[in-house]
């Protein structure tokens, strides 16, 4: 199916049917530049058996789309026993959400706008996603907002999922999280023999994030060594921002800190060699989240995980019937 196109006087965006996947977007810079600042991955147009076992929404990986509920449908192994999870009913058995594999439906394209849809299925605990994408009118950005409607009182994850490219040579890209007052990584082993933080731990700056030979930066990316990460970040306000320093532009994620008290940072630094990625694919997830980590419902659901022991949400608590709304912006300017 050929993809949505939302053109408006600033840009040009696309979006799949598949995830109401958004990418690749083109933005109109005040300084005549064009730019392109979400990442796409390069096997799109692959075919074989290879590419035609993938899962849906790694077929045509773009740049930005929202997970409910965010994560893994079971509970991981080998997690530390502080991290235990609590059975979890109705939220489905696809990685990041029903919505990320199956196809919406454009119901309303209008100029520099998309009104996509999609239903769950009649046993989730969710109704159905409504996800609305506008070009805001003289500016190099996006406007967007997701609305989920409950079916049955639920307690799930919830996240963004924008990832953004980075430039070729190392450490050429910044990241500033604003209000940042700590981090956490990951408490397993994000790619078995290539990640190289130590799980587990807590760290107050992106400056210096431990590993088991010392701290690094993930503050500048690309990283000088192939690897994967993920690290959540807590008290960021409402914004992350990647400065292309290569590129000389930046570009952000604005989002309401009440609704995502955390950020997922997903460094995939040519860490992963399987196919579809082969070691080729350098980009940052920068995720609003309302959970723990990609840890699924049935650990982010439960109270007594560490983070949520913190005092930091995890989970949106939804009523039967009840319709929650949020709203975003993914923009862009010269530095």
């Amino acid at each position: 199916m050929a993809p949505f196109e939302l053109v408006w006087d600033r840009g040009i965006a696309q979006v799949e049917a598949v995830g109401a996947m958004l990418g690749p977007v083109r933005l109109h810079l005040s300084d005549g530049r064009t730019i392109s600042p979400l990442a796409v991955g390069p096997w799109g147009e692959d075919g074989g058996p290879d590419h035609d076992a993938l899962p849906p929404i790694l077929k045509r990986l773009r740049g930005e789309w929202p997970c409910v509920p965010f994560g893994a449908p079971d509970c991981p192994p080998d997690l530390p026993e502080r991290w235990r999870g609590v059975p979890s009913k109705g939220t489905g058995t696809d990685f990041h959400g029903y919505g990320s594999h199956n196809a919406w439906e454009c119901v309303e394209d209008g100029p520099g706008r998309l009104v996509l849809e999609i239903t769950y299925p009649e046993d989730h605990a969710i109704a159905g996603l409504r996800r609305e994408i506008r070009g805001v009118a003289g500016k190099a950005e996006l406007e967007i907002s997701l609305m989920i409607t409950a079916r049955t009182a639920t307690c799930l994850p919830i996240a963004l999922h924008p990832v953004f490219a980075l430039p070729r040579r190392p450490g050429e890209a910044e990241i500033v999280a604003e209000g940042m007052t700590g981090g956490h990584t990951f408490p397993g082993v994000v790619e078995p023999g290539v990640s190289r933080l130590a799980p587990d731990l807590t760290f107050e700056s992106l400056e210096a994030v431990p590993t088991h030979q010392g701290p690094i930066a993930l503050s500048r990316l690309p990283l000088p060594v192939d690897t994967e990460e993920l690290v959540q970040l807590f008290g960021v306000a409402g914004r992350v921002t990647l400065c292309n320093h290569a590129e000389a532009y930046e570009a952000w994620i604005a989002f309401d800190q009440t609704v995502f008290p955390s950020v997922l940072l997903w460094v995939s630094n040519r860490g992963r060699r399987a196919y579809p990625w082969n070691g080729r694919f350098t980009a940052v997830g920068i995720e609003p989240l309302r959970g723990a980590f990609d840890l699924g419902p049935e650990i982010s659901s439960n109270p007594a995980n560490p983070i949520a022991r913190s005092g930091i949400p995890t989970a949106l608590e939804l009523t039967e019937g009840e319709v929650f709304t949020t709203s975003y912006q993914i923009g862009a300017g010269r530095i």
